[in-house]
């Protein structure tokens, strides 16, 4: 069997599209439930648009020989960020200090095909998307009922910062964090 392989976006259509099948085959598995063709369109939109907007954009792929196995999309999150001003509105003073500063990282998706799960895909993207970042924190949101996710985020370090938050119409998120330095 060959290794798994981590590599930059190559910013390349056929890349990002091959990407966007597999986010969109993992986002409509339970709990999430998405429909394929409406989450690869959103998902391939959100990637340029990050690309194109966002500081410290890293968008990671893992392969397996030809297959597109895994990705993470993180960016930067700065005031007037919308996923960093929707979370000012769910969580304490306190916590905003702490998690999220005047600039944190984001994690604003990480999907691995069912048939690399557990054998260190997620692990080895997330550690790539979070290497030499200039920041102390970063975040993400999880799905409340996603509870393998959960526990691969408790396995990778993260810190439960708040439960049972909603971001508009979404289901039940938790919100982690983590340290970085």
């Amino acid at each position: 069997m060959s290794k798994i392989r981590i590599t930059a976006w190559d910013a390349t259509d056929t890349q990002l599209e091959r990407s966007a099948e597999l986010y969109a085959s993992v986002f409509a598995e339970p709990p999430y439930g998405e429909d394929p063709g409406t989450s690869r369109s959103s998902f391939i939109e959100r990637v340029q648009r990050y690309a194109l907007s966002h500081a410290d954009f890293r968008f990671l792929i893992a392969t397996h020989g030809d297959d597109v196995i895994g990705l993470v999309l993180g960016t930067g999150a700065a005031e007037g960020d919308w996923w960093r001003d929707r979370l000012t509105e769910v969580l304490s003073h306190e916590q905003q200090e702490e998690w999220l500063g005047e600039a944190c990282f984001s994690i604003a998706e990480l999907a691995v095909s069912p048939d690399f799960r557990r054998e260190g895909a997620a692990e080895q993207l997330m550690d790539a998307v979070l290497e030499n970042l200039p920041y102390e924190t970063a975040i993400l949101g999880c799905y409340a009922d996603a509870l393998p996710a959960r526990r691969l985020y408790s396995r990778l370090a993260w810190d439960p910062i708040e439960s049972g938050v909603h971001i508009g119409a979404s289901p039940a998120l938790e919100i982690l964090g983590r340290r970085l330095r």
